[in-house]
């Protein structure tokens, strides 16, 4: 019966060790196991992941992307021409390694961010070659100034500082009647340090190729680097735990980078189109000496030179009254002039146009602008329907002028071509017709008004005398008469 039960408990023992590897090998043989075994990626793996990757993703923005915009209505309120633009590499002329070669990339980048009144022309003469070689017809756009400079300065580390404190506590067992041993303590350390870039940016005149005088940036960025630590411990009977913690931050090389080469594009285009840049980014100060080098400049200028910038700037903040079609001033524009001055306490002119200049509003400026933009155009549009309308007038007149000329009706015929040089008295054909009838009815007459004589008896028949018309054309020789006036070109005949 022993024996029984003990066989009893090694079958029962085998079953369940059969059951176990029956439930484990049915375990291991589904799909979910097999694939966590062979590390397969699930689609609702792939779909969380795609996921957090959309929420990642951001479109990339600096803190000089809304200066840059301002900087480009600028622009527009200044009444500014559009300029092309190109560049040289701007690289890294450095014994560093760590920061890039070439930043070229970050400054088309920037000057594209301002506006469409300035055109980046980019510099890539073997697509040029390639694209004329397979028979492209590229119309290409040359520049008219280049942007140069590179990254000149990286002092690592420049400063550097460090602080730590630790503080630690024991007691052995018998001390202070402790019957166990203790140990314990905390500490803390801290280190930061500052590098410095610089990045230098020119101006070149494509044509010349020589540097602009006076417009150039030189600027500094500072990177810092920090880090925090500190730990916890305790340990009982020479048994215990510790815990530390190191937080290490640094600011990002290639973005300073970016922000340094934006705010210098800033600098310099700002320079270059003689506007106030600085006002594009809040708390920027003045470039006082730009000020001073503008108010030197205007004080330079005569006069007439004088009176058109005024006159310019006064329309950009709504002064309407003044001509800005002539350079001159009259009396009630000078009027005008005075009322300004006391308006915005000026000592002088100079100090006058200082003042308007750097203090143009930018938004109501550009709807001037524009409006005026508006009716230049319309005024054009209506002398060339009117230039198009008395050339009609003037071609009809000496096509009928002409006609009356070859019939013999020269008193009618002067009357045309005098009608047609009221039109376009710089036209010569009129008056050179006028000349040759004024010639011909004066011959007309003195025939007319000669006395009748008797012929001399003569043996030979008189010559026949040639009509006046014909020898006015021996005299003229081949001279061509001018074509029809076309108004929209002068063409010499």
């Amino acid at each position: 019966m022993v024996i029984m039960l003990k066989n009893g408990k090694r079958f029962s023992c085998a079953i369940a060790k059969v059951a176990f590897c029956i439930a484990l090998a049915g375990a291991l043989s589904s799909c979910a196991v097999v694939d966590w075994f062979m590390g397969k990626t699930s689609d609702e793996e792939v779909k969380e992941m795609d996921n957090e990757i959309a929420q990642s993703m951001t479109a990339k923005k600096t803190p000089y992307d809304e200066a840059l915009r301002q900087f480009g209505m600028m622009l527009d309120a200044y009444n500014i021409s559009e300029v092309r633009v190109q560049s040289k590499l701007i690289s890294n002329q450095t014994a560093e390694k760590e920061l890039p070669d070439d930043v070229s990339r970050m400054l088309i980048s920037a000057v594209n961010k301002i506006s469409k009144k300035v055109v980046y022309i980019p510099y890539d003469p073997s697509y040029v070659l390639n694209e004329a070689n397979t028979g492209g017809d590229i119309a290409r756009a040359l520049p008219q100034i280049v942007l140069s400079g590179g990254i000149t300065e990286f002092d690592k580390d420049l400063i550097e500082k460090g602080r730590e404190l630790k503080a630690e506590a024991s007691v052995q067992k018998g001390d202070y009647g402790s019957n166990y041993s203790h140990d314990g303590g905390a500490g803390y350390q801290a280190e930061s340090g500052v590098s410095r870039i610089t990045l230098d940016l020119q101006l070149l005149n494509y044509k010349t190729q020589t540097y602009l005088p006076g417009i150039q940036g030189i600027n500094s960025v500072n990177i810092r680097k920090t880090k925090l630590g500190w730990g916890v411990g305790y340990f009982f009977q020479g048994s215990g735990m510790s815990f530390q913690y190191s937080l290490q931050q640094k600011q990002g090389k290639y973005q300073a980078l970016r922000l340094l080469v934006e705010l210098s594009v800033l600098e310099v285009m700002g320079k270059y189109f003689d506007i106030p840049y600085w006002k594009c980014i809040p708390g920027m100060p003045a470039d006082n000496a730009m000020i001073s080098r503008i108010r030197e400049e205007f004080a330079s200028l005569d006069d007439a030179r004088q009176n058109f910038f005024i006159k310019e700037y006064a329309y950009f903040h709504g002064e309407t009254a003044f001509d800005r079609q002539t350079s001159s001033m009259n009396a009630s524009e000078m009027a005008l002039l005075d009322q300004l001055m006391k308006k915005n306490n000026c000592a002088d002119r100079a100090d006058l146009f200082v003042k308007l200049w750097e203090t143009v509003p930018v938004e109501d400026a550009i709807k001037r602008n524009k409006d005026y933009a508006r009716e230049l155009a319309k005024k054009a549009m209506a002398a060339r329907e009117e230039a198009g309308e008395k050339a009609s007038q003037y071609n009809a007149l000496i096509s009928h002028a002409d006609t009356l000329f070859s019939s013999g009706r020269l008193d009618e015929a002067r009357e045309a071509y005098r009608k047609a040089n009221s039109i376009f008295p710089d036209q010569k054909d009129p008056v050179d017709m006028m000349v040759r009838i004024d010639k011909q009815m004066a011959a007309k007459n003195q025939q007319q008004a000669a006395p009748a004589a008797n012929p001399p008896v003569v043996t030979m028949a008189a010559p026949q005398a040639q009509p006046a018309d014909s020898a006015e054309k021996q005299n003229t020789g081949t001279k061509k008469k001018e074509a029809p006036l076309n108004p929209f070109k002068q063409v010499d005949w």
